[in-house]
């Protein structure tokens, strides 16, 4: 349950972003980050999290088969709500389980990569991946809303935290 877990802690982290902004800002396309918003940024988060909890129930992940959900970019509500929606799914995926991965790296589209994985593999992913995100959504937050406040350590790996908070033991 650690992954889910660790996967719980960074939805409150984007939601309570996400409650701070109005849906303009939410959807505000920033030059900052080459025209994308931080909706848009949510949204893939989103989705890719979506791609591995269908992943559980049907043994198959394919995030190039996602589903882009526009409303998840406009409106901070519905990715709040969605987020509690994966919360509660994630609380009930307690088993690891084989998956099956496909993924193109041709111009055809059609998948040429196939190997196994794991769902718990595959929430790791989608840890690191959301930690990214999250970094580039700060990144946008700091620079075009500075009324909104950040959690402590969003966007920042779990790694570099641990070792941050090292340096500082060291000191003290």
């Amino acid at each position: 349950m650690r992954l889910q877990q660790i996967s719980t802690d960074i939805f409150g982290q984007l939601t309570a972003i996400s409650e701070q902004l109005t849906p303009e800002e939410f959807s505000q396309p920033l030059d900052l980050l080459f025209g994308a918003s931080i909706g848009k940024h949510l949204r893939h988060v989103l989705e890719c999290y979506a791609i591995a909890l269908t992943g559980y129930r049907t043994s198959h992940i394919n995030y190039d088969q996602r589903v882009r959900q526009t409303e998840l970019e406009n409106d901070p509500q519905v990715a709040i709500d969605t987020m509690k929606q994966m919360v509660c799914r994630l609380q009930t995926y307690t088993d690891d389980r084989i998956l099956c991965f496909e993924a193109s790296y041709s111009a055809d589209a059609e998948p040429d990569v196939t190997i196994t994985t794991t769902f718990f593999r595959e929430l790791l992913y989608n840890i690191e991946h959301a930690i990214h995100h999250s970094a580039i959504i700060r990144i946008g937050l700091e620079k075009t809303f500075p009324h909104v406040r950040i959690p402590a350590n969003f966007g920042i790996a779990y790694a570099t935290v641990q070792h941050q908070s090292s340096l500082t033991q060291t000191l003290t």
